[in-house]
C-alpha cells in the first residue's frame, strides 16, 4: 500500500473503532439507568432485596461562583446500586455482541 492508501484505511478503522466505543458507553449508561429504576422494585422481595443496596456520593451543596455578569452553579451527585452495576455490565456485553453481529 502507498502512504495515502494507508491513511485512508487507518482513518476508516479509527472511525469504526470510535463508533464502537461510543456505542458501548451508551449501552453501559442505559444499563445503569435501567438498573437504577429496577433495583428499588426488588426491595420488597426478600431473596432479591440485595439488588437495591447502594449509595450516593457527590457534592450535596453546590458550589456557586458569582461573577459580575454570570452566576455559575457547579455540583455533582451520583446514585449507584447493585442492580445498576449488574445491568450496566449486562447491557455493555449485549451491546458489544449486537455491534459484533452488525459488523460495526
Amino acid at each position: 500500500l502507498v502512504g495515502s492508501e494507508m491513511c485512508i484505511r487507518d482513518s476508516i478503522y479509527f472511525e469504526v473503532n470510535y463508533m464502537r466505543r461510543f456505542l458501548t458507553i451508551v449501552f453501559t449508561i442505559l444499563g445503569m439507568i435501567v438498573g437504577l429504576f429496577v433495583g428499588p422494585m426488588f426491595k420488597g422481595i426478600p431473596p432479591l432485596s440485595w439488588l437495591a443496596i447502594g449509595g450516593e456520593f457527590g457534592i450535596s451543596n453546590p458550589i456557586v461562583l458569582k461573577l459580575q455578569f454570570v452566576d455559575l452553579t457547579l455540583g455533582v451527585w451520583c446514585r449507584v446500586n447493585i442492580a445498576g452495576v449488574l445491568f450496566a455490565i449486562i447491557f455493555a456485553l449485549l451491546g458489544h455482541e449486537i455491534l459484533r453481529k452488525l459488523k460495526i
